[in-house]
Parts: structure tokens; sequence; C-alpha cells
């Protein structure tokens, strides 16, 4: 059994035991969902607004669609309030246009919220059971990669299963070697990246801003893309 089913994996609960297990909180919640009609509006730009602690920003789409993005600081245990309630709660003093977005989740039905969390597991495979994607190392949302890290892996999966001739034991234990250093470099850019997207503090927000500018020279680009910049050669198993 193949189990490729996110971050709140049902296949990994059955075969490896409770989530609580393998998950690493790293200390922000996030939720987005999409409106029509929303204005202001800006064509081919993501814009953003931060507070200590807070971002919040929209994305123009096709068909007058705006993608909102809801991102704060917050310990994992507490008060649970619905997720719309906890929008509210969170984002109705930081500003800018953070009330009249909040007015548009009245109307939403389809509201994405959720911790930012990775997986973290000592072993990815148990018998027959293999995890890939996020069900077996989540880097979080905020590292991005996620469908392409999935399709990687599963490539990889594939070939090493052809290559092992149909020794599975042999094909995970692979497969687990080739891609794990890789996703584990992964891992750690994403959690270093927290403070880019939920700064604490005023002086975070003033650096988060210098190093944005600063992104304009390709020598600073790269150093503060590199935590997703791919050094990972694939293997060309002849499939």
């Amino acid at each position: 059994m193949i189990g490729a089913d996110g971050l709140h994996s049902n296949v990994r609960r059955l075969a490896f035991g409770p989530e609580q297990d393998y998950d690493h909180y790293l200390g922000c919640r996030v939720a987005a969902c999409v409106v029509d009609g929303y204005r202001p509006r800006d064509e081919l730009v993501y814009v953003m607004y931060a507070t200590p602690g807070h971002q919040l920003a929209r994305c123009a789409l096709r068909d007058d669609r705006t993608m909102f993005l809801f991102i704060f600081r917050a310990p994992r245990e507490g008060t649970i309030a619905a997720p719309k309630d906890q929008l509210r709660n969170e984002f109705r003093d930081v500003g800018w246009e953070a009330r009249e977005i909040l007015a548009t989740l009245d109307d939403v039905e389809d509201l994405y919220f959720d911790v930012v969390s990775q997986i973290r597991m000592d072993r990815w495979s148990r018998g027959r059971t293999l995890l890939i994607g996020d069900a077996a190392a989540c880097i979080s949302l905020l590292g991005g990669e996620g469908t392409g890290l999935a399709m990687t892996e599963a490539y990889v999966l594939a070939g090493e299963l052809a290559r092992a001739g149909g020794d599975h034991r042999r094909a995970f234990d692979a497969y687990e070697a080739r891609l794990r250093p890789f996703i584990k470099s992964k891992q750690s850019g994403a959690e270093k990246n927290i403070p880019f997207f939920a700064t604490k503090t005023r002086f975070g927000l003033w650096f988060r801003i210098v190093a944005m500018r600063t992104m304009n020279f390709a020598p600073m680009a790269r150093l503060f893309a590199s935590t997703v910049i791919d050094d990972f050669d694939l293997p060309d198993y002849g499939i």
C-alpha cells in the first residue's frame, strides 16, 4: 500500500500510529480562500501586509476572483474557536484592508484552515506500506514545493520498484536512502522561513523588507532563495 494522502494522512495513522507521534508544529496557523469581485485589485501582483506575528496577502486570479492568505502565530494548544472567528479575532485590528477582507468571509463556503507543521518520521515504510509526499515528510506549506516534491518521490519510487525486480523491501530501502537527505534539507530550510512569513518583531519586519528589496540583485536572490533551490539529480531508471 502506498500512502499519498497528505499532512493528515489516514494511511499513516493506520500503519504507523497517531499523527501526534510524527507532527512537528512550527508555531503558525494558516488559512486561504477565494472570493469573487473584491476591490481593490492588482493584476499580476502578490500584495502582502504584515504586522508582528501576522501576515495577510491577496492575489488576483482569473475571472475577477481574488485569493486571500492569512498566516498568524499561535500556540498549538489553546481556545479553539470556529476558523472564521479565529481569523476575525486575529486580524480585525491589524490595519490595511483587514476589515474589508474579513467581511468577505461571511459568504465563503470553502475555507482552507490548518496548522503549519512538518511530518518527521524515522522510517517511511512498514511492511508492505510506504508513505510518499506530505504523508511521509511534509516540509510545510511555508516551504512550498509540496506538489513538485511528491512528483519527484513518486518517480524515484517507481524507478526503484522497477530496478528491484519485484523486491519491495529492497525498493523501499533504496527509495528512502536516496531521498531522505534531500527532504531533510528541505525541512530545515522551511523551518528557517518561519520568521520570514510570520515575523515576531518590528525589526524583523524591517529586515524582511530590506531582504526582499535586495533580491533585485542576483547574488542576494540566490542567497535568500537557497531554501527553494533544488539540488537533486533525478536518476535515469530507463523506464
